[in-house]
């Protein structure tokens, strides 16, 4: 579905992201994990067609991103890490101006499920600027996802919230996953990443270390972190997981 040839981005001379080749199935889940700055939410945002690489190419269905960009962003929702909402809003003027305008057509039947899995209608009049985090995320992931894409990017969706909120975002997660929809997104929370992935993409310094199935990183675990010595953080990392 999606493919990455030879992928590398650089910030003026510094390089964030080594040349990298992968293939995102369609109706996986990859759990994206690794240190801070190890170029995770540079490869979710370079998918998402919010950066260019600086070198390689970028295939969806087989087409170049850059032939294909309107289907890309029709096809893919993208959550970062910082609530993008407008403050002044109410929660479901919040939802009616990113129906509105959104450029395709919507799916009254998804943003409802959508909205009784994240209990948003609990919070339907209140103004944003007057929700807890929890209710910002959640609202924040509606607003994301509210144009049905198959392809769901997420960068830490659940940092800093209660449980209660945690577990409705992981709820309709899981939700989509079994629709079909294919989940990319960062997380450093074990229970997540085992409850929510199939496969695992693990970076370091810039670095694809590991791209596979779960089974695969628990049979090569040890053999990784050998090849990794010398970084005491990612060994944590690897032997968290």
């Amino acid at each position: 579905m999606i493919t990455l040839e030879h992928v590398s981005k650089s910030y003026k001379k510094k390089q964030v992201l080594a040349p990298t080749s992968i293939e995102i199935q369609e109706g996986g889940a990859y759990g994206i994990v690794g240190p801070n700055g190890a170029g995770k939410s540079t490869l979710l945002k370079l998918i998402a067609s919010l950066e260019r690489p600086t070198k390689g190419t970028i295939y969806f269905q087989g087409n170049p991103y850059s032939s294909s960009v309107k289907e890309v962003r029709q096809s893919i929702g993208y959550i970062p890490q910082e609530i993008a909402l407008y403050e002044e809003l109410t929660v479901k003027e919040q939802l009616d101006f990113w129906s509105n305008i959104s450029s395709k057509k919507i799916d009254d039947a998804f943003v409802q499920s959508m909205k009784e899995t994240l209990r948003l209608d609990e919070v339907a009049n209140k103004r944003v600027q007057n929700l807890s985090g929890g209710w910002k995320r959640k609202l924040n992931l509606c607003v994301g996802f509210i144009h049905n894409p198959s392809i769901c990017l997420l960068d830490e969706p659940t940092a800093g919230i209660d449980l209660a909120a945690k577990e409705d975002i992981l709820t309709w997660l899981k939700a989509l996953h079994q629709q079909g929809k294919t989940l990319l997104y960062i997380s450093h929370d074990r229970y997540e990443l085992h409850t929510l992935s199939d496969q695992f993409i693990v970076l370091m310094n810039g670095q694809v270390v590991f791209h596979d199935d779960k089974e695969m990183f628990q049979h090569t675990k040890s053999q990784l972190l050998k090849s990794q010595t010398g970084s005491q953080e990612l060994e944590r990392i690897i032997s968290y997981l």
